[in-house]
């Protein structure tokens, strides 16, 4: 049920790319009000048995108050989203490449590992450059290849293949 949005925005100066799991505003009204009907089980196996412990009803509902809590949390809403912002200069592009069959521009920028990461791997030196992704639909690539080319006129935008690798 979840899916990637990716929302870019170009000005002048920088690239900016925001990213995020679309997950159905669905689920976390379902987090909210199972609670409630929790607690109406609850109530309704104590009057329909006395016999039972009160004890034994309150940790169910105890967990669907405590469901009720979190899921209309709007931090815990943005975590499991995984929202992420990032912002990249086009001053800083090295090489641009047109996947124009799977509708993706990869733009390569240079990176600098930042000193803490870099003391804790074997060879630095392999981190100098980023790739940024930028997804397109089939009948937004004469536009979106114009913005980019407009920002970035001294590269070429090179035709290729992205290969993924795991």
């Amino acid at each position: 049920m979840q899916k990637t949005v990716f929302v870019y925005r170009a000005t002048s100066n920088h690239l900016e790319v925001c990213r995020w799991q679309d997950i159905p505003d669905m689920v976390f009204i379902f987090i909210r009000v199972i609670p409630f009907v929790m607690i109406g089980i609850v109530l309704m196996l104590l009057i329909s048995n006395p016999a039972l412990s009160i004890a034994a009803l309150a940790g169910p509902a105890l967990v669907g108050i405590g469901l009720a809590s979190v899921g209309g949390d709007s931090s815990y809403q943005t975590y499991w989203q995984d929202f992420q912002h990032d912002d990249y200069l086009w001053s800083e592009v090295l090489e641009a490449m047109l996947d124009a069959e799977q509708g993706l521009i990869v733009l390569t920028l240079a990176y600098e590992l930042p000193a803490e990461l870099a003391a804790q791997i074997e060879n630095p030196e392999q981190f100098t450059s980023q790739d940024v992704r930028l997804y397109f639909r089939k009948d937004q690539q004469t536009e979106v290849i114009a913005m980019v080319r407009s920002q970035i006129p001294h590269i070429v935008l090179t035709p290729g293949r992205q290969i993924y690798e795991f």
